[in-house]
């Protein structure tokens, strides 16, 4: 098997190849192709640390196994998180490759929601407002940069300080140097301003009025995914069409749907399907249109058996971790 650093998934991948295997695991799930896959939701206390697992198994026999861990130690809790995903050849119970997950997590997250807003944002949306700041912001702004001409990028986020650092970050990247990068404290004009809104928080509570998004907007929410959070408030979700990557997933997890379903502020048929359904077909019908996401399982597996058809010989490390290499050709023969 091979081993992959974050430094050799930056190496390896391409926007292009990560929004390609984002779509087709969209089109892959709304398909109902048969994909066994399971999640696993641990949680601890002292510290408090939680694990989350996610596998998924294709028609061919390929296996993806990711694990994600983060616990809140030190004095103030800090969160500390880690991720492993594993590739296998299950009929043959070989292990084909391991990668380091953070960076391949930010690429699959930020791919993943570019690709479901490239569906439905109208193609001369310039102006990007993002709320969070946290590990997936940056990724995720370039991202919706490769898919639509964004010139202005407005970033909204709890603490200014990281905020600010995020601007400075992004007003570096080649990809982004003909755009106005700056740091909005009012949520309300930040969406005001808006063509695309992505909310990728942490909150509990919903973080923009929904009475300040103008016609016309693309809502992308992609945090909040635990089934009594949310980052949308009822206005936002009375307006809206909404799409979604795994409907019986966000039915069950995503607060930004479970909780106004339950109070009536929803109703069932606002909920278009999900976004694989669209196919590349035009999916704005409406004054605003959500794409609710929680990710799904074979994005991982697509994403990583890409990256190792790209890989050359001297990509990653060689590594037998049974030291039964003979055996293990004997079976393939």
């Amino acid at each position: 098997m091979r081993l992959f650093s974050d430094a050799d998934v930056d190496r390896l991948i391409t926007r292009d190849l990560a929004l390609k295997a984002a779509i087709d695991a969209y089109r892959l799930q709304a398909a109902n192709e048969p994909q066994p896959s399971a999640r696993v939701d641990l949680r601890g206390h002292t510290p408090r640390h939680g694990v989350l697992g996610l596998m998924t198994l294709d028609s061919d026999g390929l296996l993806s196994v990711k694990t994600n861990v983060h616990s809140h130690v030190g004095p103030n809790g800090t969160r500390r998180g880690a991720s492993l995903l594993t590739l296998w050849n299950a009929r043959q119970a070989e292990p084909l490759a391991m990668f380091s997950g953070t960076r391949f997590n930010q690429h699959r997250t930020a791919a993943g929601l570019a690709a479901g807003c490239d569906l439905l944002a109208p193609p001369e949306a310039t102006t990007l407002t993002i709320f969070g700041t946290g590990a997936m912001a940056p990724e995720t702004i370039r991202y919706m940069a490769a898919i639509r001409p964004i010139r202005t990028v407005l970033i909204v986020g709890r603490s200014q300080p990281r905020a600010a650092a995020l601007v400075d970050a992004a007003r570096s990247w080649p990809d982004l140097a003909n755009a106005t990068i700056s740091y909005e404290n009012d949520p309300a004009a930040a969406v005001a301003a808006a063509d695309i809104v992505v909310t990728i928080t942490s909150a509990d509570e919903p973080v923009f009025p929904g009475a300040a998004l103008r016609s016309g907007t693309t809502v992308v929410l992609a945090g909040a995914n635990r089934p009594t959070a949310r980052e949308a408030d009822d206005c936002l979700i009375r307006r809206a069409e909404i799409y979604v990557d795994h409907l019986e997933g966000c039915l069950a997890r995503a607060g930004d749907l479970c909780l106004p379903l339950g109070t009536g502020i929803l109703h069932r048929d606002q909920i278009v399907g999900e976004i694989g359904a669209l196919d590349g077909r035009p999916g704005r019908t409406h004054d605003i249109v959500v794409f609710k996401s929680i990710g799904i399982a074979v994005q991982d597996l697509l994403l990583a058996s890409r990256l190792i058809e790209r890989a050359g010989a001297d990509d990653g490390l060689w590594f037998d971790p049974t030291g039964a290499a003979h055996a293990l050709q004997e079976t393939r023969s």
